[in-house]
C-alpha cells in the first residue's frame, strides 16, 4: 500500500511540473513574492534537543528530516519558534537549497523557510512552481558556499504564473490530494512501527 500511494505521489508531481514547466515558457510571469512570503525557521540549540517526544514537546525538523521525518523533539513553547502544519509548504535554502516538503507537523530550523499565503487556493501553484525547472535553475545558480550551500539570495528571482491562471484550481486540487497521500503514508509507517514494536516486545 505504502509504495501505491508513493507512485500516485511521483505521477502526480510529475504531470503537474510538466504542464508547469509548459506555462512558464508560454506566460507573463509575475515574482513568487508577489503572491507568498517565506518565514525562515529557528535555529534552538541542541541543548535544547529531546530524542523523546515529552509531553508539549513536537518534532524539530532539520533540512535533513524533509524527505521523512525527525527524531527530534522541542518544547512547543520555546520562543519565537516557526510551528508548521501537514499542509504548509516547506524549501531548503540552506544545505540542501531547493529540497521541498509537505506533510510534516512541529517547528523548522533556519536552513527551512515556511511559505506563508494570504489565499490558500495558491499553494498548488506555489508547490509546483517551487518543484519547476526554471526556479530549480534560479536556486541552483544562486547557490553559494564551499562545506554548505546557500541559495535564500535566490527568492527575490523566483518566478510564477500569475494567481488567476486558469490551472489555478486543478494545481490546487492536486496539491491537497499529494498532502492527504502524504499523510496516508505516515499513518500506514506509523501503523507498521508499532506493530513491530509489539511483536518484539512480546517475543520478549
Amino acid at each position: 500500500m505504502i509504495e501505491n500511494y508513493a507512485s500516485q505521489i511521483k505521477s502526480l508531481i510529475a504531470q503537474s511540473t510538466t504542464k508547469i514547466n509548459e506555462l512558464n515558457e508560454n506566460s507573463v510571469l509575475v515574482p513568487l513574492t508577489s503572491l507568498c512570503n517565506f518565514e525562515r525557521g529557528k535555529e534552538i540549540g541542541s541543548k535544547n534537543y529531546s530524542d523523546n517526544k515529552l509531553p508539549n514537546y513536537i518534532e524539530y525538523i532539520r533540512v535533513g528530516d524533509l524527505l521523512n521525518s525527525s527524531n527530534t523533539y522541542i518544547n512547543q513553547n520555546f520562543k519565537d519558534i516557526v510551528k508548521i502544519k501537514e499542509d504548509d509548504i516547506l524549501i531548503a535554502l540552506d544545505g540542501a537549497p531547493g529540497r521541498i516538503s509537505v506533510g510534516l507537523k512541529g517547528s523548522i530550523s533556519s536552513g527551512i523557510y515556511k511559505i506563508i499565503l494570504a489565499d490558500s487556493s495558491l499553494k498548488g501553484i506555489i508547490f509546483f512552481e517551487l518543484m519547476s525547472d526554471l526556479n530549480r535553475d534560479i536556486i541552483n545558480k544562486n547557490s553559494q558556499g564551499t562545506t554548505i550551500l546557500h541559495a535564500s539570495k535566490s527568492i527575490p528571482e523566483l518566478m510564477s504564473i500569475p494567481s488567476k491562471c486558469f490551472i489555478k484550481n486543478k494545481l490546487n486540487y492536486e496539491f491537497n490530494r499529494l498532502v492527504s497521500l502524504k499523510l496516508k503514508i505516515k499513518k500506514l509507517k506509523l501503523i507498521k512501527e508499532e506493530l513491530l514494536s509489539k511483536y518484539f516486545t512480546n517475543q520478549q
